[in-house]
């Protein structure tokens, strides 16, 4: 893995707000990757998303289809950038990520709940 591609935006990565990804997640059913540590998976997911830690991403997902939609989620969106490079050079076409990751995600479902 490349560290530099942790700060770089591959120009076929799309972007997702929180509320995108909310409507998103419900029209595609999209494999919802998150690619951060057990450690962080476990203090907070999102529903149906599949641990895939940075640097193990392709051998988690060897049983997606190349053209099925897949969300890439970590805690601030660099990672999922990262892992975005690696999907999109393995032929993976639908790629997303979450913009501003889990921290985004949290602060969208905090002012769902008022």
């Amino acid at each position: 893995m490349n560290l530099l591609n942790l700060f770089r935006h591959p120009p076929q990565l799309r972007d997702l707000t929180p509320q995108d990804l909310d409507n998103f997640i419900h029209a595609q059913d999209p494999v919802v990757i998150d690619v951060r540590t057990p450690t962080e998976y476990q203090a907070g997911h999102l529903p149906k998303a599949v641990l895939a830690p940075l640097g193990t991403t392709l051998q988690h997902i060897t049983h997606v289809g190349h053209e099925r939609p897949v969300v890439l989620i970590c805690k601030t969106g660099h990672r999922s950038q990262a892992a975005a490079w690696e999907l999109l050079a393995e032929g993976f076409t639908h790629v997303y990520h979450l913009k501003g990751g889990m921290d985004h995600w949290k602060k969208y479902e905090k002012s769902q709940q008022r």
